[in-house]
Order: structure tokens, then sequence, then C-alpha cells
């Protein structure tokens, strides 16, 4: 895992750190990044790396955690234009993490991004309350679960494709897909 920086100048040399390991992951596999290699790269000493990750896997998991924090739009309102300006800012804002997601799919590590993006939402309680209102009789760990997953493989395709529609395009079939019953049914 990774240290909760509690200054500002901690959690800005953490996010310099991640920084250097997405540059890494950009040139080499991730699999073959050691902590030792990590810290030559960076010129630190090896507990200065300690001092803030338990591990590579936990300077990873920094990595995509803060980048999931990075974007903390509200999705859910009973209004279709406010959720598409949310999911216009969601769209756009995974659109300027193009270098993450390439290191991410070069090295296969899509489904971690979707497990911290579902547990970080999770554990730190990020929208659960805000779900209340639109689905309270199911548990929102599923929800969660559902949308995030969902967002996240919307933007996983569009950036394979090259990022082919529009920030706008992609808000509004996000929308569409959340506010639109896919079954109907007709007695």
């Amino acid at each position: 895992m990774y240290k909760r920086c509690i200054t500002e100048q901690s959690a800005l040399r953490q996010r310099q750190l991640t920084a250097g390991l997405l540059e890494m992951m950009s040139k080499e596999h991730y699999d073959d990044i050691t902590v030792s290699s990590f810290c030559e790269q960076m010129n630190i000493p090896r507990k200065s790396f300690y001092r803030y990750f338990s591990s590579k896997e936990g300077a990873l998991y920094a990595l995509l955690d803060n980048a999931v924090l990075d974007f903390q739009g509200e999705i859910f309102t009973d209004d279709a234009k406010a959720t598409q300006e949310t999911l216009e800012r969601f769209f756009a804002y995974w659109k300027n993490q193009r270098k993450l997601l390439t290191a991410l799919e070069q090295n296969g590590l899509f489904g971690t991004l979707f497990q911290r993006a579902v547990s970080k939402t999770i554990s730190d309680d990020l929208i659960s309350h805000k779900l209340e209102a639109f689905f309270h009789n199911y548990p929102s760990e599923y929800i969660i679960m559902f949308l995030s997953t969902g967002l996240l493989s919307m933007v996983m395709q569009w950036h394979q494709n090259g990022y082919q529609d529009s920030v706008s395009r992609m808000a509004a079939m996000a929308t569409h897909l959340l506010s639109t019953p896919m079954i109907k049914f007709h007695t």
C-alpha cells in the first residue's frame, strides 16, 4: 500500500514519485520495473521510496487512486442537462489522462484501474450518500461497481479507438445510458 500524506509537501513528493512511475511505465513494462530500478531512475534512496510506499504495487495504487480522486464530479442528479455537463467534465478529464491510459493499456493494467476506482470510491465513501435518493432499495456498493466500471469501460474503449467521438458525444451517450431504461415493458 501507500502512506497517507499529512503535509502538503509530502503529498507533493508522493505525487512526483508516482509521476516518475508513470514515466517509467511509458517506457518499460511494469513487471520489469523494480523498486531498485525505480529508485535509481528517480535518484532517491530506497528508504525514501519506503517512506511513501510499502511496495511497487503501493506506488501504482497511489497513482491510480490519485487519478480517481482528482475527478470528483457529481454525476447523480435528476437533471439530465446537469448530468451531461458533469459527464463532459468526466470524459474531458480522462482524455487528459491519455498518458496514464496508454501506460495502463501497454502494461495490461486496465483491470487494476477498475478495481482501484471501485474500491477507492467505496472505501472513501465518495458518492454512496448521493445514491440514496436515486437507488434507496439497493446496496450502494453494487451501484458504485456498476456505474464505475460502466463509465470506465466507455473511457477505455474511447481511448482504444483514438478518441474518435467528441467529449460531448461521449457525455451524451453516457447520460442517455444512465437516464433511459434499457428495457421497456409493454402491457
